[in-house]
């Protein structure tokens, strides 16, 4: 049954990838992008300014144009969109003329939660990008994966949250998927998932970037029993490597490829690694534009443009994310070598058991109220929960240990903060993993 269910799902997946293939192959000079980019902004664009609040007063007013004549006219008018602006804006933002299907709900490497309506087409066009990358690497759709991934959908509550851990689990058989919890990164737990993947014998690997790490760390001695799998890749997403020789020491002991997925719970993949190591943008769908870091030198924050139907649009959106190259270059080719700044962490019990920064992403991400959170870790070990609310919430408070406590017994513990403000770091960000060498904050 799951061979068949599998088949029957690669179809139109293998479809959307022979026309993604088929567009991309279609030599065209930056400039060229950059005319049809704008093209294709201008369409969805006449719809937008239509039935959207926010940029319908904006055309109304004479603040923009029915239809741009340049990227350079965009950027002059266009406001950039951070996440405390989609918050503020949210009702203002989405496209009324239909229902959401659903919602994304996002914390990441910013520790910002955000909760945006979608329609169900918006798969199409991510799974569409992600299915193209993989199939640089041989993946096909059928193929079996093995996940180091979030179990978020073991956080519900009641009835409602016991059914949803069974329609997941169940969903994840038919598709071939065998999904390891990644909030647990000690050793113990990341050899028994290399048990697990030797068991498993899946075509791929897909994990958050420090866990896939940690398992190849971990599992170092297994290499000739790895290599025996013969895996065509293994595909990191979610984070940056947490060391330089990651990737290296990963293909080393899994005996195969390795390369990073870019992108957001926002937006789906913006860009992947190719086999040379640069990332190549997802252009047709994806217009990025930048500006020169303040901070970093040499590094370009980067703004996001979607260029296909959307609930909620995302236009000039600040992800949070610097890039080494500048993507308003009149020679960018839409691959850069490198994402800076993005790379969660974990905490640690006094067992010695790892806690991935993701559990506490998925424990809060359903709790609206919460502005932006971090966790931050003491020289004696002791958990301290920080977040930004208009007002401290025990009962918010109480939900999060909830779910915590599923994730791990030991952080029934946890102390909550309740915070005017969070430190950046220098790209921006609030880092969602901090230590602190005294024993208690002051």
């Amino acid at each position: 049954m799951s061979h068949f269910i599998r088949q029957l799902r690669a179809r139109p997946l293998r479809s959307a990838v022979a026309n993604e293939s088929k567009f991309y192959a279609t030599p065209r000079t930056p400039d060229e992008i950059r005319v049809w980019q704008l093209d294709q902004f201008n369409q969805i664009w006449s719809g937008i300014s239509a039935r959207i609040p926010f940029y319908k007063a904006l055309v109304e007013e004479r603040k923009m144009p029915p239809r741009f004549e340049s990227w350079e006219q965009f950027r002059q008018v266009m406001p950039i969109a951070d996440r405390s602006f989609v918050q503020r804006k949210k009702e203002e933002l989405g496209d009324p003329s239909r229902p959401a299907d659903f919602v994304r709900t996002t914390g990441g490497s910013t520790s910002e939660p955000v909760q945006l309506p979608a329609w169900r087409s918006e798969l199409d066009f991510a799974n569409a990008d992600a299915w193209l990358a993989r199939s640089w690497f041989g993946i096909d759709p059928s193929d079996k994966l093995f996940l180091i991934w979030g179990h978020s959908h073991q956080l519900g509550k009641g009835i409602r949250g016991k059914i949803n851990a069974l329609r997941r689990d169940f969903k994840d058989k038919l598709l071939g998927y065998r999904r390891w919890s990644a909030y647990d990164l000690s050793e113990s737990a990341v050899r028994r998932a290399g048990d697990a993947l030797l068991k498993f014998r899946p075509a791929w690997i897909m994990a958050y970037a420090v866990a896939l790490d940690q398992l190849a760390r971990v599992n170092a001695d297994r290499a000739k029993e790895f290599a025996a799998l013969n895996l065509k890749a293994a595909l990191a997403s979610a984070e940056s490597f947490p060391r330089r020789d990651s990737a290296a020491q990963i293909a080393r002991v899994l005996g195969c490829r390795v390369a990073m997925e870019y992108g957001a719970v926002e937006s789906g993949a913006i860009a992947h690694q190719r086999a040379d190591s640069r990332f190549q943008i997802f252009w047709r769908h994806w217009m990025v534009d930048g500006l020169p870091s303040a901070d970093v030198p040499g590094a370009f924050e980067i703004f996001l443009t979607s260029l296909y139907p959307r609930k909620f649009p995302l236009i000039r959106y600040q992800i949070g994310d610097l890039i080494t190259e500048d993507p308003n270059a009149p020679a960018f080719d839409q691959t850069f070598a490198s994402v800076l700044g993005r790379c969660n962490d974990y905490i640690s019990l006094p067992n010695g058991t790892h806690i991935h920064s993701e559990a506490f992403t998925h424990a809060v991400k359903e709790c609206e109220t919460v502005g932006r959170f971090q966790i931050a870790q003491s020289g004696t070990g002791k958990i301290s929960f920080r977040y930004v609310a208009a007002t401290e919430d025990a009962a918010v408070e109480n939900e999060i240990r909830r779910r915590l406590t599923i994730v791990h017994p030991g952080l029934k513990d946890v102390a909550f903060e309740h915070v005017a403000s969070l430190p950046h770091t220098i790209a921006g960000k609030t880092r969602t993993i901090v230590r602190e060498e005294s024993n208690e904050r002051r």
